[in-house]
């Protein structure tokens, strides 16, 4: 199979690249019968004819774009070869075409892919490109949820200069465009790590005081928590009066009677004392009231919008049963918020770990930018650096710098985000494996895996691999 998105319809010159491919190849001894393109298949009906020939070896060579030759072409019982002429714009379009050989049903233990870069052309920026959105995927879909962020690949259009790296075919004029865009990324990490900086400075100053309310919201919690538990069997005051328990009902309903069925604003009517502590109502102008339970703290439970005796009470049981969870709670965002200003006080005052690499790369780019556009230096003039030797300084640099510009936290981090079914399941079932050798019907999940990226050696590529199921 040959994958080539670029040149499917012949110029107005006449010049068709599916026409020179098929040329090429009747010269180099296959004949014309034996090769095919997609696209003269014209109907669902042909083309499914001309798999069936591409799957019985009467057709040996077939050429096609991504949107035709993609999804839905199953033809892969004798394919040995695929070839990428030319690179797509996504890196779902890759696997698309790659699983047209890599998949189930290939009579061949090992197939060959072939990828083919035109040194100087356009081919390594959007191989490039794809790299990076391959990136950006992978950072959204890994299993590793401590990523703080992810790249953004929303804009891939070429800078001036980079068309102009491109077109030159100079080493070094496209050296001098890396290291722009080296200096771009850069620039936007030192932004990002000043704004890290400001947030650290304003939490620092404001965390103290949260941390100092938690605390105090915990301890009252706790008061209140033990004030519930020393007057539980304490009879109920219903307004002034201690009200006996079968005559509570009818007391707190009177109560309730008296109270009004609306209000222009919040408004707190205090109704007695259940355990030892002051409960009411808090009525909303727009909303269901609420009942409260108040000591040190208050804590609150949403009743219906004409609540009655049997509610309230109902609703003062459940807050009085709830201190040890508020308490849990008061506790966790304490410790939360605690956790949060040691991190933030280690942050804080944290220079930026690329100054040096930055100041470097700058300082070897103006000087590169300069022998490019000086003129011919003149007799007795200081030697200048030769521009190769600037570019090949920058490459030494760029590779001993080697950094992500979305890095991830340098410890793991514990979050809610559920983990996936499938890494769930086998983790299940090695654990079951190592437990116990011996347990019959273990079903083994076959591992789906991807093809590596491989790095891009111009003009020509070969790699070998393994067909196998997809």
């Amino acid at each position: 199979m040959i994958f080539c998105d670029m040149g499917v319809h012949p110029t107005p010159w006449g010049f068709s690249a599916y026409d020179k491919i098929i040329r090429k190849l009747i010269e180099r001894g296959i004949p014309r019968e034996q090769i095919a393109a997609v696209g003269d298949a014209d109907s669902d009906a042909k083309k499914q004819a001309l798999f069936e020939r591409v799957r019985q070896g009467s057709i040996r060579v077939l050429l096609g774009s991504t949107t035709k030759m993609g999804t839905g072409t199953n033809v892969q019982r004798r394919l040995i070869a695929l070839h990428h002429l030319d690179a797509p714009w996504k890196p779902a379009e890759v696997e698309q075409r790659e699983g047209r050989i890599l998949r189930q049903g290939n009579e061949n233990p090992e197939v060959s892919i072939y990828r083919y870069v035109t040194q100087g052309s356009f081919d390594s920026y959007m191989w490039q490109a794809l790299e990076t959105k391959a990136r950006f995927i992978s950072q959204v879909m890994t299993g590793d949820n401590g990523l703080r962020r992810a790249d953004d690949i929303g804009a891939q259009e070429l800078s001036y200069a980079e068309v102009k790296a491109i077109a030159s075919g100079n080493p070094a004029v496209l050296t001098l465009a890396e290291a722009d865009a080296e200096l771009q990324r850069l620039a936007l990490l030192k932004k990002n790590h000043m704004d890290e900086q400001y947030v650290a400075r304003r939490n620092v100053r404001i965390l103290p005081d949260t941390i100092a309310g938690l605390s105090e919201r915990l301890a009252s919690l706790s008061a209140d928590k033990a004030t519930a538990i020393a007057h539980a069997d304490d009879s109920i005051v219903i307004g002034k009066h201690v009200v006996l328990r079968q005559d509570v009902m009818a007391a707190l309903g009177q109560l309730l009677d008296s109270t009004p069925r609306t209000v222009s604003d919040m408004r707190r009517i205090p109704l007695g004392v259940y355990h030892g502590l002051r409960f009411g109502i808090i009525l909303h102008a727009f909303s269901a009231p609420d009942a409260y339970l108040e000591g040190a703290a208050t804590i609150r439970s949403t009743l219906f919008r004409d609540p009655g005796p049997r509610a309230v009470l109902n609703a003062l049981e459940r807050l009085a049963s709830s201190y040890a969870l508020e308490c849990e709670r008061a506790q966790r965002d304490l410790s939360v918020a605690e956790g949060q200003l040691r991190d933030y006080q280690a942050r804080l005052g944290r220079p930026f770990a690329l100054d040096s690499y930055l100041a470097q790369l700058t300082a070897l780019r103006d000087q590169l930018r300069a022998g490019l556009s000086a003129a011919p230096a003149e007799e007795g003039e200081e030697k200048r650096p030769d521009v190769s030797e600037l570019a090949e300084q920058i490459k030494a640099l760029k590779a001993a710098n080697t950094f992500d510009s979305a890095p991830g936290r340098t410890a793991k981090r514990v979050v809610a985000a559920e983990e996936p079914v499938t890494t769930r399941i086998r983790r299940r079932t090695e654990t079951s494996l190592t437990a116990d050798a011996t347990e019959p019907d273990v079903i083994e999940l076959p591992e789906r895996t991807s093809p590596p990226h491989e790095s891009i050696q111009p003009p020509a590529m070969h790699e070998q691999r393994v067909a196998r199921g997809r």
